[in-house]
């Protein structure tokens, strides 16, 4: 459960709208347990409501459609390969589903993937519903979320307070203070700030992927033999533990590598890779000088502004699952898995 603490903020403009927020102790307003990520999918709910003249209570239904669908996430799928070429927040694994509001492609699909993944598409999507559904204004938000998502369960009401707490933090934004629509094109509050631009040409699409799964797990505690496909285990994870739930949320269950490092490394599905080939998503391989069995997994992060290689992994007892600088000294060895060809079947929401 996501806890609200909302402290005083009357900023009103969309560059300082987030100044002050976030899990990290800073002074001034905070909302527990979101990142920055969120926060700004939060803000611009609340944004671009403003800006087309929407009532409180609708831009709550937003906001408790997008908790209740992605946890205020641009969720990319692997049963939609096409998606993760796009930047996101994470993997899901809703049958067709993608982005904030877990739009359908098989229903919404005709504007394209691209649009599809654009987060200022879909919030003006849920508007757009929003405002053909006739007495909408005297709906409470979780039945105008749920009229609008028609999903299987109306799960909406569980996600109100923070919506509420999310709508208090951002209201004072003031319409002048955002981009100005173009002519027949959608609000567009405070701007995407890059969510659901296409990724560079160096990530691939599954290897971005796998990175968005391991990712979110930045900040939990390394613990020996932790981890397995569904999340950390015993309160964390350890490196192969990591790369083994990477690899099985990215591919939606279609790889399951071992809870082993050299396993790893051997498996069938891995491709050597020259080191001077690797690309962000590949695994990488630590043996010491004079042994035979890797003793270390990292997920290549690729590199930073200065040129210097990163990986993402769960280190060692005493640490917790960070990005950090690649270091030399034993036999590094890289190995890259593929997407399997074959869509994984699952049911999502009917809309």
């Amino acid at each position: 459960m996501l806890v609200v603490l909302i402290g005083a903020d009357t900023s009103s403009s969309c560059a300082a709208a987030l100044s002050g927020t976030g899990v990290q102790g800073a002074p001034g307003a905070s909302i527990d347990g979101l990142s920055e990520a969120q926060l700004q999918l939060a803000r611009n709910g609340v944004a671009i409501g403003i800006q087309r003249g929407e009532p409180e209570q609708v831009i709550l239904a937003e906001l408790v459609a997008q908790a209740t669908e992605s946890t205020l996430r641009n969720l990319a799928n692997p049963a939609v390969p096409e998606s993760l070429r796009y930047s996101n927040d994470g993997i899901g694994h809703d049958g067709d589903s993608v982005g904030p509001h877990q739009l359908r492609v098989s229903v919404w699909g005709s504007v394209g993937i691209a649009t599809l993944m654009n987060p200022i598409y879909q919030i003006n999507w849920f508007y757009d519903r929003a405002d053909m559904i006739t007495g909408r204004d005297r709906m409470s938000p979780a039945d105008l979320a749920q009229a609008v998502e028609v999903a299987a369960v109306n799960a909406y009401a569980g996600q109100l307070t923070l919506a509420r707490g999310l709508y208090a933090q951002f209201a004072h934004l003031a319409p002048g203070s955002m981009p100005a629509a173009q002519a027949g094109q959608p609000a567009s509050g405070c701007g995407t700030n890059g969510s659901g631009a296409p990724l560079s040409a160096g990530a691939g699409g599954f290897g971005a992927a796998i990175i968005a799964a391991a990712q979110k797990w930045i900040g939990t505690p390394y613990v020996w033999g932790g981890g397995d496909q569904n999340g950390p285990t015993g309160g964390g994870f350890d490196c192969s533990g990591l790369t083994l739930y990477a690899l099985y949320q990215a591919s939606g269950g279609r790889i399951r590598l071992a809870h082993y490092t050299q396993a790893q490394q051997d498996d069938p599905a891995a491709q050597v890779i020259l080191f001077e080939q690797r690309q962000p998503g590949d695994l990488i391989f630590f043996t010491s000088p004079g042994q035979s069995s890797s003793h270390h997994v990292v997920i290549y992060y690729g590199r930073n502004e200065n040129g210097q290689d990163l990986v993402l992994h769960a280190p060692q007892s005493g640490q917790s699952v960070i990005v950090a600088p690649l270091w030399a000294g034993d036999r590094l060895d890289v190995r890259r898995f593929s997407l399997p060809a074959e869509p994984a079947s699952a049911e999502g929401k009917q809309l």
